[in-house]
């Protein structure tokens, strides 16, 4: 296991469990709602480590599930799971896209 994996799988149950996804069902039910389908085989490896995501598109849409249901509250939060799996940060544009509790930028 990569530093990068174990990093993101620790964020990763941490913004889950915070935006009260008790499953991971639940989870791949709330991407589905933003148009990203898949297996909920993909996000017990990402919990545990053994793969993270490539695409950018589709972490933004998970962090956008996870700032919907409050899990992520700030700017910093969102760029440190960006960085966890090498994929940098929030540009202005993704940025603006996210509704972040202005206080906490």
């Amino acid at each position: 296991m990569t530093e990068e994996s174990n990093r993101f799988k620790q964020l990763f149950k941490k913004y889950r469990l915070r935006a009260e996804f008790s499953t991971l069902s639940e989870l791949a039910d709330a991407l589905a709602e933003k148009g990203l389908i898949y297996e909920d085989s993909i996000f017990s490896h990402w919990q545990r480590g053994t793969r993270i995501p490539q695409n950018r598109k589709v972490l933004l849409k998970l962090i956008e599930v996870f700032t919907e249901k409050e899990a992520i509250i700030s700017f910093n939060q969102a760029n440190e799971l960006m960085s966890s799996v090498n994929l940098g940060y929030l540009t202005k544009e993704e940025a603006k896209k996210l509704q972040f509790n202005s206080r906490t930028h």
